[in-house]
């Protein structure tokens, strides 16, 4: 194990203390949590482009909402 040394705010030092009584192991599980959610997300082009899957997918579904009642004129 290697020692790292953090310097954080005041009131994230707070906030964290709050929470658990042990900040090390805390600070420790969300690191792993944030890494592995980096590591499986693949690359930013590869999540730009799930993204604008996600987006043409929610187009799709309000399509007929979003002609109801509008016209072009503000």
């Amino acid at each position: 194990m290697k020692t790292i040394q953090l310097h954080i705010p005041d009131d994230l030092a707070d906030k964290v203390l709050r929470m658990t009584g042990n900040a090390e192991t805390y600070i420790i599980e969300m690191l792993r949590s944030k890494i592995g959610g980096i590591d499986s997300s693949g690359t930013l082009s590869e999540q730009y482009h799930l993204a604008a899957q996600e987006n043409k997918s929610i187009q799709k579904e309000f399509v007929s909402t979003d002609m109801e009642g509008w016209d072009d004129e503000y």
